[in-house]
C-alpha cells in the first residue's frame, strides 16, 4: 500500500482519459439537467423574459445533479474502454495493483464530492435567494408598496391572494400571485372581487372584476410587461392542492442546523407532560375539532341562557318595583280610609253635639262610607296584584337560580374544554415543531446524501465499466441512464417519501440509496477481482 501512489506516468494516462470523457459527459448532462428545468418552469408559465434572466442561475442548480452522473459515465466508459483495449489486463500484469488505476479516479471523486457539497450547502442557498431578490424587486414594481397595507391574505397553492380591504362584504383592491413551484409566473390585479366556498365540490370560486394581467419584470428596467385587461373572470382554486409551505432551499446547511438546534432548545424548555403526547397530527386534528365543536356549543348555549338571564334578572327588577309601586298605593288607600273614618268619626261626634242630622251631613256620611268601601276595594285589587307579583318575582328567582347553575356548570365545562384545547393546541404545536424538524432533518441529509453520491457512482461505474468491456458513447451513457433513472432515483425518491410521510428514521431513508449503490458496487468489485 505504500506504493499505491507511484508510477505516476500511468495514474496521468488515466486521469486524462476520464477527464477527457468527464468534462463532455458534464457538458451533456447539464444541458439536459438546464432544458428539463427550463421546460418545466416554461410549461408552468414563466414567460421567456424571465427565462432569460434565470439562465444562470438554473445551470447552478443543475450543476448538484450533472456531476455525480458525469462521474458515472465517465467512471464506467474510462474502464471499460481500458477494459475492451485489454490495458487493465496488461497493467495486472505487469505486477501493477489494481488500486493503482482506481485510486486516483477515487481521489478526483472525493473533490468532486466536495465541490458539489459546496455547491448544496452554500452556492445553490444564495442562488435561490438571489432568485427571490429578483422576483420580490420585480413584484415591487408592479405593486409599489400595495402588498403592505392588506387587510386579508388566502394561501392557496398555486395562488396567493392580498385583499386591500372590504366594504359592504365586497373585497376591494385585489392582488393575485400565481406561483409555479418557488417562481411568480403572474401578477392579477383588480379593481374589486369575490370569494365563494363551494363544499360540495370541495373548491373555491374566485371571481375578480375590473383588473388586468401582468408578468413579473426580472430585469433591471423599471418596465411591466402587460398581458391583457378583463371586466370579469372567475378562477376554480381547488381545496385539494397542497398549500405552498415555507420553504427550506434558501438556507444553508449551517443555517438549517442552528434552526433546528433553536427549535430543539426551545421544545425542551416548554416541554410539559400531558394527555395528548404520543397522538398524531391527525388524531390530535380530530381532537381539536371535536373540542371546538363542544364548545362552540356552550358558547352559544351559554350565550343564550344569558340572555334569558338578563331578560329574568329584568323581569325580577321590575315585578319587584311594581311591588313596591302597588305598596306605596295601598299605603295610600289605607291612609286615605284612615282619614276618611276620622273625618266620619268628627261627622258623628258633632251630629251628637247638635242633637239632630240634617239632609246635607247624612249625604256626606254616605259619601264617605262609598269611598271607605271604593278604598277597600282599591286595596283588595292592589293586595291581589302584589300578590301575582310576587308569585312571577318567585318563580323568576328559581328560574334565575335554576339558570345560574347551568351557566356554572357550563362554565366549568367551558374551563375544562379550555384547557384540554389549550393542550392539544401546545402538543399540536410541538408535532409541527417535530415536523419542521424532521423537513429540515431531511433536507440537511438530502443536500449531504446528493453530495456524497459521488463516491458510490465511481465505486460501481469501476466494475461496471470493466463488465461492459466497451468505451463507445451510448453503451457508457445508457449504462449510466440505466443505473441514475432505474435504480438510484427511484431509491432516492422512495427515500424521501418514506422520510417524509413515515416513521422511517431520516438516515437510513435518505441514505439508503447511496448506501445501497455503495455495497452493490464492493460486492461486484469483489466478485469481479476474486477470479
Amino acid at each position: 500500500m505504500q506504493n499505491i501512489f507511484r508510477h505516476t506516468i500511468l495514474q496521468r494516462y488515466l486521469l486524462r482519459e476520464w477527464f477527457r470523457i468527464f468534462l463532455p459527459s458534464l457538458t451533456c448532462f447539464e444541458l439536459l439537467m438546464f432544458l428539463g428545468f427550463a421546460v418545466q418552469l416554461l410549461h408552468k408559465g414563466l414567460d421567456i423574459v424571465a427565462l432569460r434572466v434565470l439562465i444562470p442561475h438554473l445551470f447552478v442548480q443543475a450543476l448538484p445533479y450533472s456531476i455525480p452522473a458525469a462521474l458515472l459515465t465517465a467512471t464506467s466508459m474510462t474502464y471499460g474502454r481500458m477494459s475492451a483495449d485489454h490495458e487493465i489486463v496488461a497493467i495486472q500484469t505487469s505486477g501493477v495493483h489494481i488500486l493503482k488505476i482506481i485510486i486516483p479516479v477515487f481521489v478526483a471523486g472525493g473533490i468532486f464530492c466536495l465541490i458539489t457539497l459546496s455547491l448544496v450547502s452554500e452556492v445553490l442557498p444564495r442562488s435561490y435567494y438571489r432568485i427571490i431578490s429578483l422576483q420580490e424587486r420585480a413584484l415591487n414594481n408592479i405593486l409599489a408598496g400595495r402588498l403592505a397595507t392588506f387587510q386579508k391574505k388566502l394561501d392557496l397553492y398555486p395562488y396567493q391572494i392580498y385583499v386591500g380591504s372590504v366594504e359592504n362584504n365586497i373585497n376591494k383592491d385585489i392582488v393575485v400571485l400565481e406561483y409555479a413551484n418557488d417562481y411568480v409566473i403572474n401578477v392579477i390585479l383588480a379593481e374589486e372581487g369575490s370569494i365563494a366556498m363551494d363544499e360540495k365540490d370541495k373548491k373555491i370560486l374566485l371571481t375578480l372584476r375590473r383588473g388586468e394581467f401582468l408578468k413579473p419584470n426580472y430585469k433591471k428596467t423599471e418596465e411591466i410587461p402587460r398581458m391583457g385587461v378583463f371586466r370579469e373572470t372567475t378562477f376554480e382554486i381547488s381545496l385539494k392542492e397542497v398549500k405552498r409551505g415555507s420553504s427550506t432551499r434558501y438556507m444553508t446547511l449551517f443555517q438549517l442546523w442552528k434552526y433546528n438546534k433553536d427549535i430543539t432548545a426551545e421544545m425542551a424548555k416548554n416541554r410539559e407532560p400531558s394527555s395528548s403526547a404520543g397522538k398524531n397530527k391527525d388524531q390530535l386534528t380530530k381532537e381539536l375539532a371535536v373540542q371546538r365543536e363542544e364548545l362552540s356549543e356552550l358558547s352559544r348555549r351559554r350565550e343564550k341562557l344569558l340572555l334569558e338571564l338578563k331578560r329574568s334578572n329584568e323581569n325580577v327588577l321590575r315585578q319587584k318595583t311594581k311591588i313596591e309601586g302597588l305598596e306605596n298605593e295601598c299605603k295610600i288607600a289605607k291612609n286615605f280610609i284612615l282619614v276618611a273614618n276620622e273625618n266620619l268619626i268628627q261627622i258623628k261626634k258633632e251630629n251628637k253635639q247638635g242633637g239632630s242630622l240634617n239632609d246635607g251631613k247624612d249625604k256626606k256620611i254616605m259619601q264617605i262610607k262609598e269611598t271607605i268601601e271604593r278604598e277597600k276595594q282599591r286595596i283588595y285589587s292592589i293586595e291581589q296584584k302584589v300578590t301575582t307579583a310576587s308569585d312571577i318575582k318567585a318563580e323568576e328567582t328559581k328560574k334565575i337560580a335554576s339558570l345560574s347553575q347551568t351557566i356554572a356548570e357550563i362554565n366549568n365545562r367551558r374551563e375544562v374544554l379550555l384547557k384540554n384545547i389549550g393542550v392539544a393546541e401546545d402538543e399540536s404545536n410541538i408535532n409541527a415543531k417535530k415536523e419542521i424538524l424532521r423537513g429540515n432533518d431531511v433536507s440537511i441529509h438530502k443536500r449531504l446524501s446528493q453530495a456524497f453520491s459521488c463516491i458510490p457512482f465511481i465505486i460501481i461505474g469501476v466494475p461496471m465499466g470493466i463488465m461492459l468491456r466497451s468505451g463507445h458513447l451510448i453503451i457508457g451513457v445508457g449504462a449510466s441512464f440505466m443505473v441514475i433513472l432505474f435504480l438510484y432515483y427511484p431509491l432516492v425518491v422512495t427515500g424521501i417519501v418514506l422520510a417524509k410521510d413515515t416513521f422511517v428514521p431520516v438516515v437510513p431513508a435518505i441514505w439508503g440509496a447511496d448506501i445501497i449503490l455503495f455495497l452493490g458496487g464492493m460486492f461486484i468489485f469483489r466478485k469481479l477481482f476474486a477470479r
